[in-house]
């Protein structure tokens, strides 16, 4: 969206600098068109002012979908504790695969399911890893098939208590290797 804006900003300008010069093109292309309504807006040379008013309607959409994304929070509705993406990875990941990988976060044991598997373009097996650091609650979710109708997905895991700081552990550590596990009391 931030290039979308960049290129209607440029466009504007090139739009403004060059008014002229597009007026002149507007009028002489409708004057050499070969039908007649192209031919009446002769007079008119919209070019110019028709980039001028689709580059800013197009971008005052790109800054609405830019500031409404940045500023969407989500908090968890029983506390108000902002709920942040801490990770979202794409696997190539079979369905067993999948499925083991899944236990292995429901476990909560970081030695079941860190390493990660390889994260690939476009993998049939996503995860999304959700924290509300402040409630020390991990949300996972995970989902798998790369066709809109075929897709799956699991049942949402919540981690928390020494789930949770095992799982923020090896998430600082980019999900590469366990960070270590705390002795349970």
């Amino acid at each position: 969206m931030t290039g979308a804006l960049l290129l209607c900003g440029a466009a504007v300008v090139f739009a403004v600098v060059n008014f002229a010069g597009l007026m002149e093109y507007s009028k002489e292309s409708a004057e050499e068109a070969s039908r007649p309504r192209y031919q009446a807006m002769r007079g008119l040379g919209i070019l110019p002012i028709a980039i001028i008013i689709l580059a800013v309607t197009f971008g005052v959409f790109a800054v609405g979908a830019i500031t409404g994304s940045w500023s969407r929070a989500w908090v968890r509705e029983q506390t108000g504790t902002p709920v942040r993406k801490r990770f979202e990875g794409y696997h190539a990941l079979s369905t067993d695969a999948f499925e083991r990988l899944h236990a292995a976060f429901a476990s909560g044991d970081p030695n079941r399911y860190v390493p990660l598997p390889e994260q690939t373009r476009g993998g049939d097996g996503v995860v999304f890893i959700w924290t509300a650091d402040a409630d020390q609650l991990a949300f996972v979710g995970m989902t798998w098939g790369s066709r809109r109708k075929t897709t799956r997905n699991a049942p949402l895991i919540m981690l928390s208590g020494c789930a949770f700081d095992d799982l923020d552990r090896a998430l600082r550590a980019g999900l590469t290797a366990p960070a270590g596990r705390r002795p349970r009391s």
